[in-house]
């Protein structure tokens, strides 16, 4: 199977150069100070390289825009905004004004520059597809934006059947304060996907974005059993109700111990699943538990949501500890406690950065006497994927909560 890279057309190339060289000298250094151009010349197309796809090794995979290299810009419905290759020196005093940096890119690089539009209008680029992939996958670039326009690294699965309903998966913004780089993503291992690097959020009336020395590491599959198999146990029988220990704490190894999945109450849309080893698809859900063998995980469309709830009592004020996974863009896990569930003191940040795929502890504080603990995750963006629970502890408030160590039970 040929995953064929169509070439840029000579007229989008020759078309950029015009708009750049019909400025005369004010309006070009006009242009420069209002960050709408990175560089000099428009170089010539370096990326869109024929050799296809899928690829089976991370060599193929570099581009430093100096030569052809087997990545393409998407077009029109995918996106509705285009890249470029540019070359030349700019002014380090004019491009930190623009950038916040004085590092400037080097030879050729990719580049966009934009006009107000609107806040979901992407500029996308995208890698040739790689096969298959036993570890995550590691990107690496260089990068620089202007105040306020986003870069994301994500994937998008390969040779789907309408590509301009393919959703972005495991998006990860790249922060303008670790510019110029290089900065590094760690993607999850999969089959026949797409590295995708997107620009987008071009609100203000000028902005820009640049790429350069982008590095993709993989380990290809090999002939092996496909591993991790998802097991659902039975439907286990909760602990006896009374005492807050038997109330909340859990560490979901094959059951769900007091918490009551609300899948069917209304007030969720789908539901959460005991899970050992893989769960779901290896680009958007969760390979392996913290700890133990088993934890509870949901994987959530668009406009979904899914809740954990139990209800019991505190004998003083406590400290509800727990580790969570969340990775995904417009994917946030809000956990709240209190007589009605009202104290909502926990919730994770709806943008993904470098770093989010990893478990992380989560807690919130919770006051004496009766209490409704619902763990909510809630899926108000574009994209689909997982979000992961594991070790709900009840912990003693002797200090900071963060740093609360002795448990209760």
């Amino acid at each position: 199977m040929k995953h064929l890279l169509a070439t840029v057309v000579d007229e989008d190339a020759a078309l950029a150069k015009r708009k750049l060289l019909s400025l005369n000298t004010a309006q070009w250094q006009n242009y420069l100070d209002q960050m709408y151009v990175l560089c000099h010349t428009t170089a010539p197309v370096t990326f869109d390289s024929a050799n296809g796809g899928p690829v089976t090794g991370p060599e193929q995979m570099s581009c430093d825009f100096e030569t052809s290299c087997c990545w393409q810009n998407n077009k029109p419905p995918l996106d509705k905004l285009e890249w470029s290759t540019l070359e030349g020196t700019p002014d380090p005093e004019v491009f930190n004004r623009a950038f916040g940096t004085p590092n400037i890119p080097s030879g050729r690089f990719l580049a966009i520059a934009s006009g107000a539009t609107d806040s979901s209008d992407e500029a996308q680029f995208h890698s040739c597809s790689i096969a298959c992939t036993e570890e995550p996958v590691r990107v690496s670039l260089r990068h620089w934006t202007t105040d306020g326009v986003k870069l994301q690294v994500c994937t998008r699965e390969a040779f789907f059947d309408n590509p301009e309903n393919a959703p972005l998966l495991n998006c990860q913004e790249l922060p303008r304060t670790s510019s110029p780089g290089p900065t590094t993503v760690e993607l999850s291992p999969g089959e026949f996907f797409d590295v995708v690097i997107v620009a987008y959020n071009f609100v203000s009336n000028l902005g820009a974005a640049a790429v350069d020395d982008v590095r993709v590491d993989f380990v290809p599959c090999t002939p092996t059993e496909e591993p991790g198999v998802v097991e659902t146990p039975a439907e286990p029988v909760p602990p006896p109700a009374g005492g807050e220990c038997e109330a909340f704490v859990c560490g979901f190894e094959g059951r769900m111990c007091a918490y009551q999945d609300l899948a069917n109450s209304g007030l969720a849309t789908t539901s959460w699943e005991i899970v050992q080893g893989r769960f779901r698809n290896p680009l958007t859900g969760l390979n392996n538990a913290p700890s133990g063998n088993y934890y509870v995980a949901t994987y959530l469309l668009p406009n979904q949501r899914s809740v954990l709830r139990s209800t019991g009592d505190l004998a003083e004020e406590r400290v509800i500890k727990f580790q969570y996974y969340k990775a995904t863009q417009g994917i946030q896990l809000v956990v709240c406690c209190g007589p009605n569930s009202d104290i909502c003191s926990f919730k994770t940040p709806i943008d993904v950065e470098v770093g989010d795929r990893v478990w992380k502890v989560g807690y919130v504080v919770c006051p004496a006497g009766p209490n409704q603990i619902t763990f909510t995750a809630i899926n108000n963006g574009a994209n689909q994927g997982a979000v992961g629970l594991d070790d709900v502890g009840v912990y003693r408030m002797t200090g900071a909560p963060q740093d609360a160590t002795e448990t209760v039970c």
